[in-house]
């Protein structure tokens, strides 16, 4: 298999001090090998805020629960924020079911006021 077998993505944008992560597609164990990693470097350059972007998540199990979970870790540790934006269907499901609705700030806002360095790109 190979990048273009991939069901899940991750982009990312800043705006302000402000890093968007914008997950999207099927968020299982692969996607939290693959993209922890990523998501990781970028929380690396010591962004205050997160705000993770869970509207095109389609599929949200165990293994996306961990990616979300190291990111608010990760973030935690560096005396940040984490907000998710948009979860619906089945990823608000789990979240709900899993009791994790209420260990993160949820929003249901749009994630940029149009401030942002322009359009998100491939992290």
């Amino acid at each position: 298999m190979g990048p273009a077998d991939f069901v899940f993505g991750l982009e990312h944008r800043t705006a302000g001090s402000t890093l968007f992560l914008l997950l999207s597609g099927e968020l299982d164990i692969w996607a939290d090998e693959e993209l922890a990693p990523r998501a990781a470097r970028l929380i690396g350059s010591a962004r205050p805020e997160v705000v993770i972007d869970l509207h095109h998540v389609t599929f949200l199990d165990a293994g996306g629960l961990r990616l979300l979970l190291g990111i608010r870790r990760r973030v935690k540790d560096r005396r940040g924020t984490v907000r998710l934006i948009r979860a619906h269907g089945q990823p608000q499901q789990v979240l709900r079911l899993t009791g994790l609705d209420g260990g993160f700030d949820l929003w249901d806002g749009e994630p940029d006021d149009g401030a942002g360095q322009g359009p998100a790109v491939p992290a």
